[in-house]
This record gives structure tokens, sequence and C-alpha cells, in this order.
């Protein structure tokens, strides 16, 4: 692993990290992680796919890893001055034309949790990408989401958005480790006790976003669901859907399912889904992540042709 810095859109420097031992490449694997955590993180599963013939690169988002040392001038964690989301959404767009020209090879979204968030409306964009795949991903629209960009645009405004966002953080976080709450905390990430530990003792992970991550995020999320802006997206684009049904970020599998529903009745030709049984969020950090593994790499052959 290599690191690198990457000016984006609007001038702003990314910490990112290539991994490149590769003889023969035959793609390119965009990584865009999930929120409160980093590109790090996924290691393991990038020497996997150098093994396998693919390049990967990885950014550390806006307020995020080594992205966000200088990003709050108050100490908060998770805070990013403008809009967040979309201009995370524009970084993302704007890695994946460096790529392309860069090695002059397919280049695959692969977004996880948050990062396939951001990839819900980055596939709007119309990017130069050649495929996605969505990782711990949900449709989101509906009452929770409208409920809770409500919140953080009324926070927002009592309070500023350069503040931790306590209640909007045990609103969504808090219900989703219910179920696993005798595990301890974040257990609803994987049933693999050690990946928990690892992720609650990384100083870069876990913490809570601010008020104005929240605002620009919920709401921006809200807005990936209109109609002009899903007639955007490229129907010949591959997205291939990956979750654990266990997942409280998925409904349990619902919201995945009602995610791949919305691209096969907007006419995507080729949307895939696949559901782990008993899985929980982070799949490739999951007991069965052997499995995962390999499904992700059929995916990516099958893209790359």
């Amino acid at each position: 692993m290599k690191t690198e810095k990457f000016t984006s859109h609007d001038g702003t420097v990314l910490q990112c990290y290539l991994w490149a031992d590769v003889r023969n490449p035959k793609g390119v694997v965009q990584i865009s992680h999930g929120m409160a955590e980093h590109a790090r993180r996924y290691d393991n599963f990038a020497a996997f796919l150098n093994k396998n013939g693919y390049i990967v690169f990885a950014d550390d988002h806006r307020a995020h890893g080594m992205t966000s040392t200088k990003q709050s001038t108050k100490g908060v964690k998770g805070y990013h001055k403008g809009d967040i989301y979309f201009d995370t959404v524009k970084d993302e767009v704007a890695i994946t034309a460096h790529l392309k020209e860069r090695f002059g090879l397919p280049v695959i979204y692969l977004g996880h949790s948050y990062g396939s968030m951001v990839g819900q409306r980055y596939i709007e964009m119309n990017p130069a990408v050649d495929g996605v795949l969505l990782s711990g991903s949900a449709m989101m629209k509906g009452a929770l989401l409208s409920a809770g960009a409500a919140i953080s645009k009324l926070q927002y405004k009592m309070k500023g958005g350069e503040v931790r966002a306590d209640l909007l953080d045990k609103m969504s976080f808090g219900s989703y480790n219910a179920p696993f709450k005798k595990e301890g905390p974040f257990a609803w990430l994987s049933r693999d006790r050690e990946q928990v530990k690892k992720y609650v003792f990384d100083e870069q992970c876990g913490y809570v976003m601010s008020v104005s991550f929240f605002k620009h995020f919920l709401n921006g999320l809200k807005a990936s669901y209109k109609a002009e802006n899903l007639a955007a997206i490229n129907k010949d684009l591959p997205i291939a859907i990956f979750s654990g049904d266990k997942d409280p970020v998925g409904g349990n599998g619902k919201l995945v399912t009602a995610l791949y529903n919305q691209y096969k009745n907007l006419g995507v030709k080729d949307v895939s889904i696949k559901l782990y049984p008993d899985a929980r969020h982070e799949i490739l950090n999951e007991t069965n992540n052997s499995e995962v593994y390999a499904d992700f790499l059929t995916s990516l052959d099958k893209i790359v042709g």
C-alpha cells in the first residue's frame, strides 16, 4: 500500500491509498468506505484483489481518516465546511476520471455503507465508470429519512453545524445495535468479535459525526431519490448489490431488496442482489468473508469481461 494525495474538484486535498502489486492488471477497483471509518481498513481485501488482477485505489473521505485532520477549527470529528455529501459524490466522480486516464483500464466503483449511499448519487452523475458494487446499502427513501433530514435541519439551525450530532447518532446507530446489545457496542457490524474489537479500538472509527454532516448527508440522500435524478442513471451500467440479511442498515434485507427493485424498475439491464444469511453490516469483515471475497471477485470479472 502506497499513500498518495489527490486534489479534488474544489482544491480539497484527499488522503488516498494505492494497492498496485499486480503483474498484469485487468481493472481498477475504486473503494469508497463507510461513515466514521477509513480506507486503510480495506487493506486485506485490497491485497486479495491485487492477487487476482486488480489495482485498488481508495480515499479517506472528507471528515474521515487522514483527510479529516484540518477540517474542524473546534476539534470536532466528522465535520467539513460545506455540503459534505455532494462534495464527496463529486470527489468520487473526479477520482474515477483520474483512474481511467491514469491506468487506461476498466474502473469499478465499490461503495460500502455511507460509500454506497454516496454511490447512489454518484451513478446519477454519469461518471466514466464501468460497473458498481454496493455493499451494506439500502433504499432509505421514506418517512424515516424525511424525519432524520428534518431533525438535522432543525439542529443545524439551533446549534450550528460544527457540533457533535449525539441525538441523530443515537437515533440511528443506537437502534442498529439494539438487537445485538448483549454482545457489546458495535456488534451490529459483524459476528466476528475480533473484527468488532479492532473497530472499537481504532481511534479513526466509530466517532460521532457532526450535525453539519448529518444535515447534508440526509438531505442529499433524499434528493438522490428524485425522479429526475434517478432518470439520469445509465441503464447499461452493471450494478451488483450485496448485504447481510441481518444488517440493520438494510432493514434485514428489506431495504436492500427495495433498492434492487428500484433499479430494476428504472430499466437497469444488469442489476443483481445477494443477501448472506445471518451476516451483519460489514460483510467484508464477516465470518463468511471468504465467500464474500469470492463473490465480489466474480462480479468484478464479469464486468471487465
